[in-house]
């Protein structure tokens, strides 16, 4: 009796190992397939770094955001994220601040939340290039925090005037990936954004020798981040 349940039980073991694998004809193990086509799955994420200027390099804005997988949601793929952008005047402002004298700059820091839909591209065969290929709408908003700064020396007088005010970022655009390798990609994001405040500015005048200056508080201007935008990036599948 008792060796007629120990044969059962290794016949039951037996019959369980076989079906929690899928055997090849000759006894080889098939594996899980691989990826078909690129597009950011469910409880896949996509990091990038951006970059967005001019050949002048006017503008600079350098930022980096990453996209989470949620679900399938029809011919795509749904994705939640989010990001942040550090923007600040180049050549121009370098220019203004030699031209009076002194120094002037503008920093924006922008973080953001992001939802984005990568749609599944009728990609077939391993050569196709479309397989290499996630592209992908987006909408994006957030708080925009920007500051101005100005600083010269004029025959003895010092004066300073800073700036600062927060704004709301809203936006939506359209983006594209091509992977070169299994998990690194490059690619581009097209965006139009709205983002505008008002600055609190503060001016402060100090004569020369002296230890009393001259301050102005409550005046007020205005300014604006808003525009279209094409930011290339590099990028990493986790």
């Amino acid at each position: 009796m008792r060796l007629f349940a120990l044969v059962a039980l290794l016949a039951s073991g037996g019959a369980w190992a076989q079906a929690a694998s899928t055997s090849e004809p000759g006894g080889g193990v098939t594996e899980a397939p691989a990826e078909t086509t690129k597009v950011l799955g469910p409880f896949r994420a996509d990091a990038r770094f951006t970059v967005d200027t001019d050949i002048l390099l006017a503008y600079v804005a350098l930022g980096v955001n990453a996209d989470l997988g949620l679900v399938k949601l029809g011919p795509g793929v749904l994705a939640v994220g989010a990001g942040l952008d550090y923007g600040f005047c180049g050549t121009v402002c370098l220019l203004v601040g030699a031209a009076l004298g002194g120094s002037f700059g503008i920093r924006n820091f922008f973080p953001q939340a992001r939802v984005s839909y990568h749609l599944e591209l009728p990609a077939k065969g391993a050569n196709n290039t479309l397989t290499k290929v996630d592209v992908y709408g987006l909408v994006f908003g957030g708080v925009v925090v920007s500051s101005m700064n100005f600083g010269t020396t004029v025959q003895g007088v010092k004066v300073t005037a800073s700036s600062e005010g927060v704004g709301p970022g809203i936006g939506l655009g359209a983006g594209g990936s091509y992977f070169f390798t299994e998990r690194v990609f490059v690619g581009a994001e097209a965006t139009a954004k709205y983002a505008q405040g008002t600055y609190k500015d503060v001016v402060v005048v100090t004569p020369p020798n002296s230890n009393v200056d001259f301050r102005w508080r409550d005046m007020y201007s205005g300014w604006s981040i808003s525009g279209v935008s094409l930011r290339l990036f590099i990028g990493f599948r986790i």
